[in-house]
């Protein structure tokens, strides 16, 4: 029961799958190298380490700013 006026809009579904492609593509190149000096040599470690990085990343600061200035587009329009 959220009556935010933001909830009746709805952002197109492949909109948001580009923008979480585009954002993947750099956090899975770059992200495990980053991690591995940090980390034992065992790759299950380092992919543990790097999708726990990545998926918060994408999850909690990239989607909600992505949704904020689309809505924000989408209001104004």
């Amino acid at each position: 029961m959220n009556n935010c006026p933001q909830s009746n809009q709805k952002i197109s579904e492949h909109v948001m799958t580009l923008i979480t492609f585009l954002t993947l593509v750099p956090l899975v190149y770059f992200i495990p190298d980053f991690l591995k000096p940090f980390l034992p040599y065992n790759k299950w470690i380092n992919v543990i380490a790097s999708v726990g990085t990545i998926v918060p990343i994408v999850s909690y600061v990239v989607m909600p700013i992505a949704n904020l200035i689309l809505l924000r587009n989408k209001k104004s329009d």
